[in-house]
């Protein structure tokens, strides 16, 4: 038996596992977490020269975004 193969069928496992914890959260934590992904990449990039949007969660909670979470979870849904 190779000693390599039982590692990597766990690593596979879990990889399988925590793409269905992450398939199961709301639309809303999904889309935060993006966002949380884009405020850790942003120094990164603009360090390079590249410009930057960080979407703003506050502006949708807030109502005065022109696409609110619900819209773009349709879209999402769309693009199936």
């Amino acid at each position: 038996m190779d000693p390599v193969r039982p590692g990597i069928d766990r690593l596979l496992s879990q990889k399988l596992s925590r793409r269905s914890r992450l398939a199961a959260l709301p639309f809303e934590e999904k889309v935060r977490m993006v966002v949380e992904l884009q405020k850790m990449q942003e120094p990164i990039l603009r360090a390079r020269g590249r410009n930057v949007k960080v979407w703003s969660l506050d502006k949708v909670n807030a109502g005065s975004d022109p696409i609110p979470l619900t819209m773009l979870k349709a879209c999402a849904m769309g693009s199936r």
